[in-house]
């Protein structure tokens, strides 16, 4: 099947014209090329093509479908698949998912990302995750990550995507554990100048642990702190992080964060699609239409 027909080169070997029939040549086929993409023991996602093959090839060809159209939006495609890729590693590092971060790091390093950008996904990942999620990490990616090979290309990031250590900055002395009177003025203006509000989590927090959450706020500004990944992101993360959970206030803040720092409409919507394919499925619109809908009716 060549690789410009129906569906993402990587689905070549199978037909999907045609739903309803798998022959054993597809099969064949589709294995040769899965397998030469990553040679070895099966582990995930091979494990879950090798089930649905077997008992619901008709359902994998709809998925492969599907996936076609994960970046239609932008139309120009001008979100690489190395982004789906970080954000995945990220979601798969919080939720302990088996085979999975250790998937993403090496579809990462394939799609051109460098270690320091893997271990600022993992920084961020840990802010969330805590200790319980990356014990997970440590036993699929550690000795990968110790012989990580730098790629020989790099990631083509979306116009206006850059990196900028300096935009996560409070102002807050990190070395000091508690957060003093201007400290959290200076937070506080952080968030309106950046999202236009104080987040009532940040808000009732820091009124009764106010030294708790400067820790997390350190945990935050560091994650991204060596400048290898673009400030864009983070938002592009949360976005999808937080649809997964069906938090509609953290889906706000990850959006009108990523408007104030030039994320696009369509960037937001790629994002918000991620999230229908990869994990809350459809469903998962509800919650983005209550939290966002008024901006993605009206974005500039």
């Amino acid at each position: 099947m060549s690789d410009k027909g129906y569906g993402f080169a990587y689905t070549r070997g199978l037909n999907l014209t045609n739903v309803h029939e798998t022959t054993d040549q597809e099969k064949a086929e589709f294995w040769a090329d899965k397998m030469a993409w990553r040679p070895g023991k099966m582990a995930y996602p091979l494990t879950a093509y090798s089930f649905l093959i077997q008992n619901r090839p008709d359902m994998l060809k709809y998925h492969m479908r599907q996936m076609q159209f994960l970046h239609a939006v932008p139309a120009n495609g001008e979100i690489p698949m190395a982004i789906t890729m970080l954000t995945m590693l990220h979601w798969y590092a919080c939720n302990r998912v088996p085979g999975g971060v250790l998937h993403e790091v090496m579809g990462c390093r394939e799609m051109g990302a460098s270690k320091a950008q893997v271990n600022e996904i993992f920084g961020l990942a840990f802010m969330h995750s805590g200790p319980c999620g990356f014990n997970e990490v440590y036993t699929q990616a550690f000795d990968y990550m110790a012989s990580y090979r730098e790629p020989d290309d790099q990631i083509q990031w979306p116009k206006g995507w850059a990196s900028d250590a300096a935009a996560f900055r409070s102002g807050l002395d990190f070395d000091n554990p508690e957060l003093t009177k201007t400290e959290r003025e200076s937070l506080d203006q952080w968030y309106i100048d950046t999202i236009g509000y104080v987040p009532k989590s940040i808000a009732t927090l820091a009124k009764y642990n106010p030294s708790f959450v400067k820790q997390h706020r350190a945990k935050f500004e560091g994650a991204l702190a060596t400048g290898a990944l673009p400030k864009q992101m983070v938002p592009y993360i949360l976005i999808h992080y937080n649809m997964n959970r069906g938090f509609r206030d953290g889906i706000r803040e990850a959006a009108l964060l990523g408007r104030a720092w030039g994320m696009t409409r369509d960037h937001v919507i790629n994002a918000v699609t991620l999230g229908t394919g990869y994990m809350a499925g459809m469903d998962g619109m509800y919650i983005v239409e209550e939290a966002i809908g008024d901006l993605l009716e009206n974005w500039d």
